[in-house]
This record gives structure tokens, C-alpha cells and sequence, in this order.
């Protein structure tokens, strides 16, 4: 008994520590629970470059995780106490009610942010929300109305809870008054003190360190303390300060910021690479010929297709033995890449021919509108995800136009989500099948396709067992299944290729293949776990960006690195018997991750896969050659390799700025 009432004491005297140390660790096991829950952060996942799997990294990870947590819980809870003992107020209902009031302001963040914002991909834009709900906002915001409602629901009735529990308690004047007069020791304060002073050159540290910052990022205590320090750091009003990522180089000047755009031959390096811009013109349109009438084009675009689908085998059996029909009596292009790794900007560069939105360039569908082509678009996606089908001219009227989301009761999971919105590829031979006898044949046709078989979780439900016996189950997608996963996705490229052969068939069966010039490629690759991720848009590298391109035309002659804006010309000079050779090796892909704002990491990509990368986030540049980084201003003062960053520095803000240009244009315009 005298053990107890000693404990009893000692949690009296230090309440104040034991009340915070007690509501972070409940906010510490349920956020941390609903961070693995949506990132895996213990385990890795699709899309997700980090994980703490170690017992080292995840014993950092959660004692800073609960640093940041104690600190922003502390400093509400020094306001509050100091409140209290201005207000003369004592007893448990003071600290009943902080740990009540603080565990619940939490818990509507993370319902919030965790169960309503995964329909928005961590960021509530009307966008997005717009695109939800098939374009209308209101539809977008009915249709996430469950799902709130239910969250409402369960939180009002927490509410009620913790009202009748606070005056329940408020009728006991022990609660009110139990141990008043008992001092808490200085103990907490100067450890609050001490947390203050060091916390800056914590979040130093971690800003240095992309695997910390990745998930610390993604919780709610740092993110704010970041935040704020960022803003006591902004000197000079540019919205960037010490604190950010990546901070801001000149804290006193308000032109040079991170993401800044350069403008050219004003004498100031707004973006702090290389001086002041000097721009490349933009490369001429090859294209200036007269649109006029040849073969009918079918492209085909395979989701999250990688380039070594022609040479993998399953169980003994090729998986795309139609694509290598077409490979071995057509054109396969070894070296082509995706500018981006994402489907809305590979497929935008496709059709429009060009990385940013300018009119340098004839787009796809317009050169063959006006060469008399009927246009016909059936997709297994909905197409205007990412604005894809405005953007490239697809839905223009006078098009057919066929998609998920006009077939949206046909799709393969319940999310009407744009970006989840998905049609068997059996929906989408059968929609093929119904409008190729509708077609007038006697007028040049172009018809895009594409099939959505090997996006994650590379199956669906109704999705035929080509060479496996079993999907592997979503939950089980993890990187000790690595080859379950494999197998899995290299199935789902077995029913594309399945898919690619019903349109051939079709094709021959009527006469037209030959009269046909046949394009397949994919918008993207897809690492499986081989580099330690699952997913793209992440790397540059062969399994993310280097995709299968293929012609059923023998007469394409490719020795250069091929990037998804040169395809459009190679299948229209086919399709108009134009002279159709690739022979300079030394020309250069550029790539991309993230936006031309804001990239991680951009890259050129030559004849033969040499690459060379630079990452913004260290500033040091891998030269595959050499298999080896290097810090970016040393490689500057390399004479033998300094051009190979110069040119890729100087072309991505030569987009950058004829992007930005271009809009100031269009908006002068209006």
C-alpha cells in the first residue's frame, strides 16, 4: 500500500510532465498507426521511396517523432497551466480536461486528414474535388458525403461523451481540489526550455536527410514546428526561409528562392544554378510537312508497361508473345523512355509532342484532323484525369470519344475517382469490337487505345489467370512478397498483350493491317521492389522510365534514344511513307520527377542508357558511366564533364521559362 501511495505522489508532483507524456503517446499510437495504415512506413509500399524497416531506424524515427510531439504538446500545455494558475484553478478536472480538449483536436485532425482526405490524395484543391465528382465540385463533394457524415456522426457522439464525463466530474469536489497545495518541481519547464533551444539544429539535420524528413513530413507535430521556423526564417517576405526544403540560398533577397524562375538577361540568378538563364531556342517542329491522308494509325498505350516485357517469362511461357510477334516483323525501338514517369504527363507529351503547353509544335490530333482523319478514342482510364483529353484535343467534338468514366458502371472497383476509375480490358476490346463495325474504313482512321491491365495492384476482380494461379492480395503487396508481386503484374501484362491481340486479329480478319501502321508503347515502367521500390514517378532509372516501343512498320530505322513527344511523328511519317530514320546517338531525353517548379530530379538519357541525373534535393549529379555521384559544383569544375550537367540545367530552364512564358501569353490573351 505504501508502494502505491508513493507512486502516487511522485505522479502528482510531476502531473504536469506525466499529463503530456501521456496524451502524446496516445496521439503517438494512433497517428503512428494510421501513418503505416496509408504509407507502410515500416514496411514499404507502392509509391513510397522510404521505410524504416530496421529496428535503429525506427527506434530514430520514433523518438523524434515523440521529440516533436512533446514539444508542441508541451508549449500548448505551459499556456494552459499558466492560465490555470492565473485563474487560481487546482485539481484533476484541469488536467482531465487539457488531455480531453488536446486528444480530441487531434483526433478530428487525423479522421480528417486520414479517412476524408484519401479521396484527395493528402491535398484538398477544387481540382481535384472537381475531378471527383466527374467535373462538378458539388458532385465531387456528395460524393465523399458518407464517408463525412459517418466521421461527423462518430465524432459528435465523442463529443457528447466527453461533456457528460467533464460534468459528471465536476459534482466531486475531490476531483476539483485533490492535492492542490502539492508543487509541481521545475523539472518540466527548463526540460520544455531545453527542447526549444535544440530543436532548430534537430530540424537542420533532418532537412539534410531525405529518408528522416520523408516521414517526419507526414506527421502533424513537425510539420507545424517546421513551419513555423521556416516563417521565423523568411527575412525577406518570399515565402521561403531557412527551415524549408530546400531552404532559401539568399534569406535577404527576395528575387532568389528555391523554384524561383530565372529570367533571362536580367543579370540575377533567380533560381541559384549557373547564373543568370541562357536559354536554348526551342527545337523546331521536324514535322512541316502538309497534313495529308495515309494509313489508318491504331496506338496503343499499355499502362505501366516496362521494356523488358518482350524477353520475361512466366512459368516457362513469354508474357506478351503477340507483342513479340509484332517486335519481330515490325520495328522495337531499344532505347525509348518516358520524359516523366507519370501517365497524365507521358501521355500529354504523346499526343501533344512537346513537355510543356506551348505551340511550338503541331499537336497529334490536330495534324491529323486536318489531314481528314476521324479520330477514335476508347480508353481504359478516364481520360480526363490530369486534364489529358482537353489538353491533347481527345474529346474535341466530332471525336468518338469512349473512356471509364462515360462507361463508369462498368468499372472494375467501386471508387469513382478519377485517378482510380478503371475498365476491364475485355470492356475495352468488346467497346472496340462494337464501334470497328461502325467505322467507315474508306476514310483514314486514327484510334487510340489503352489498357489499364498492369496499374497497381496489377489485378481486378474480374481479370483472367493467364499464367499464375493466384493474385496476390493488395495487403500482401509487400517487399518480402516481392516475387508473388512480380508475378502477379507480369499476369497483368499477359492480359494486355492479350488485349493488343484481339485489335491485330481484328486488323488482319478485315484486311487492315497492312493498310495500318500498328503503335504500342508504354507511358511508364514500374520498379518491383528490384531497387527497393515499388511504384514510379520516383527514379530515373531503366524499371521506372525505360518503356517498350513498338511499330508493325520494318522500315523505321532507330539508333537514338526515342522519347514519348518523338513518337507521334515516327507513326505519322509510317503512315504517309515519309523517310522515317533515328540515327543521331548523341541526342538526349529529358526527364523529369515532380514539376518543372519544383523537380527532385531531372535527367538526360542518351543512345544506349547513358544517363546523366542531377538531384536538387543534395545537388549532386550520378553520371551512370561511372556508376558514382558527385557534388554539383565540383562536376562544374570537371572540364571533361562539366557540359554533360551545364546542358541539362540550361534545357530545364529553357522549359521552365517558355512554359511560364507561354501562359503569360494565353492569360494577355483572354
Amino acid at each position: 500500500m505504501a508502494f502505491f501511495l508513493e507512486i502516487e505522489k511522485w505522479t502528482w508532483r510531476h502531473r504536469r510532465f506525466v499529463v503530456v507524456l501521456i496524451t502524446i503517446l496516445t496521439i503517438q499510437f494512433f497517428e503512428l498507426a494510421l501513418l503505416h495504415i496509408k504509407y507502410q512506413i515500416f514496411t514499404a509500399g507502392f509509391l513510397q521511396p522510404y521505410s524504416y524497416r530496421s529496428w535503429p531506424d525506427r527506434f530514430l524515427f520514433l523518438f523524434l517523432s515523440l521529440w516533436y510531439d512533446f514539444l508542441l504538446c508541451g508549449l500548448f500545455a505551459s499556456l494552459w497551466f499558466y492560465i490555470a494558475d492565473r485563474l487560481n484553478k487546482f485539481g484533476v478536472l484541469i488536467y482531465y480536461n487539457f488531455t480531453v480538449l488536446v486528444l480530441l483536436l487531434m483526433g478530428i485532425w487525423l479522421g480528417l486528414r486520414f479517412k476524408v482526405l484519401t479521396y484527395f490524395n493528402d491535398t484538398i484543391n477544387y481540382q481535384i474535388i472537381t475531378n471527383l465528382g466527374g467535373g462538378s465540385l458539388k458532385d465531387g463533394l456528395l460524393y465523399a458525403s458518407n464517408e463525412i457524415a459517418l466521421f461527423t456522426g462518430i465524432m459528435f457522439l465523442i463529443i457528447l461523451c466527453v461533456l457528460f464525463s467533464t460534468r459528471f466530474l465536476k459534482k466531486h469536489e475531490f476531483v476539483r481540489d485533490y492535492h492542490q497545495h502539492v508543487k509541481s518541481p521545475p523539472i518540466y519547464p527548463w526540460l520544455l526550455l531545453g527542447m526549444v533551444i535544440l530543436t532548430p539544429w534537430i530540424n537542420y539535420g533532418i532537412n539534410q536527410s531525405d529518408f528522416l524528413r520523408y516521414g517526419l513530413q507526414k506527421k502533424t507535430a513537425y510539420r507545424l514546428v517546421n513551419d513555423g521556423l521556416n516563417r521565423l526564417t523568411d527575412f525577406d517576405d518570399d515565402g521561403y526561409g531557412f527551415f524549408g526544403y530546400p531552404p532559401d540560398s539568399a534569406l535577404f533577397d527576395g528575387r532568389i528562392y528555391p523554384g524561383a524562375l530565372d529570367i533571362p538577361n536580367n543579370d540575377i540568378d533567380e533560381d541559384g544554378f549557373l547564373g543568370d538563364a541562357d536559354l536554348f531556342p526551342l527545337e523546331r517542329d521536324q514535322l512541316n510537312i502538309a497534313p495529308r491522308p495515309g494509313k489508318h494509325i491504331v496506338l496503343i498505350v499499355l499502362e505501366t508497361a516496362r521494356y523488358d516485357l518482350l524477353k520475361h517469362k512466366l512459368n516457362g511461357q513469354f508474357v506478351a508473345p503477340v507483342l513479340r510477334s509484332i517486335a519481330k516483323t515490325g520495328t522495337s525501338v531499344e532505347y525509348a523512355y518516358s520524359h516523366t514517369g507519370y501517365t497524365a504527363t507521358s501521355l500529354t507529351a504523346l499526343f501533344n509532342r512537346e513537355l510543356i503547353h506551348n505551340d511550338n509544335k503541331i499537336k497529334m490530333i490536330e495534324f491529323l484532323t486536318q489531314a481528314g482523319y476521324q479520330i477514335s478514342i476508347m480508353s481504359g482510364q478516364d481520360e480526363s484525369f490530369g486534364n489529358v483529353a482537353t489538353n491533347t484535343g481527345m474529346n474535341k467534338k466530332g471525336n468518338y470519344y469512349f473512356d471509364a468514366r462515360t462507361a463508369i458502371e462498368d468499372r472494375v472497383y467501386p471508387s469513382k475517382d478519377s485517378g482510380s476509375l478503371r475498365l476491364s480490358e475485355e470492356r475495352v476490346v468488346e467497346q472496340f469490337h462494337k464501334h470497328f463495325q461502325e467505322i467507315d474504313w474508306s476514310v483514314p482512321q486514327f484510334i487510340y487505345m489503352n489498357f489499364q491491365a498492369a496499374h497497381f495492384p496489377y489485378s481486378h476482380p474480374n481479370m483472367k489467370k493467364h499464367l499464375i494461379k493466384e493474385f496476390i492480395p493488395r495487403s500482401d503487396i509487400k517487399p518480402e512478397n516481392r516475387d508473388w508481386v512480380a508475378d502477379t503484374y507480369w499476369n497483368a501484362i499477359a492480359s494486355a498483350d492479350w488485349a493488343v491481340g484481339q485489335v491485330v486479329d481484328a486488323l488482319k480478319k478485315n484486311g487492315l493491317y497492312d493498310k495500318t501502321t500498328l503503335v504500342i508503347l508504354g507511358d511508364h515502367g514500374e520498379s518491383l521492389f528490384e531497387d527497393g521500390f515499388l511504384g514510379h514517378g520516383h527514379a530515373l532509372n531503366d524499371a521506372q522510365t525505360h518503356i517498350p516501343l513498338l511499330f508493325n512498320d520494318p522500315n523505321i530505322q532507330v539508333q537514338e534514344a526515342i522519347g514519348q513527344s518523338d513518337v507521334a511523328e515516327m507513326a505519322i511519317r509510317s503512315a504517309l511513307g515519309l523517310p522515317n530514320q533515328w540515327l543521331n546517338t548523341d541526342k538526349t531525353v529529358f526527364q523529369l520527377v515532380g514539376s518543372f517548379k519544383f523537380p527532385s530530379l531531372i535527367g538526360h538519357v542518351k543512345y544506349g542508357g547513358k544517363r546523366t541525373i542531377f538531384d536538387f534535393r543534395s545537388e549532386r549529379v550520378f553520371l551512370s558511366d561511372s556508376h558514382s555521384w558527385h557534388p554539383y559544383r565540383k562536376l562544374l569544375q570537371n572540364s571533361t564533364e562539366n557540359n554533360r550537367i551545364i546542358s541539362l540545367i540550361r534545357e530545364w530552364e529553357t522549359l521552365k521559362w517558355y512554359a511560364f512564358d507561354y501562359a503569360r501569353h494565353q492569360r494577355a490573351n483572354r
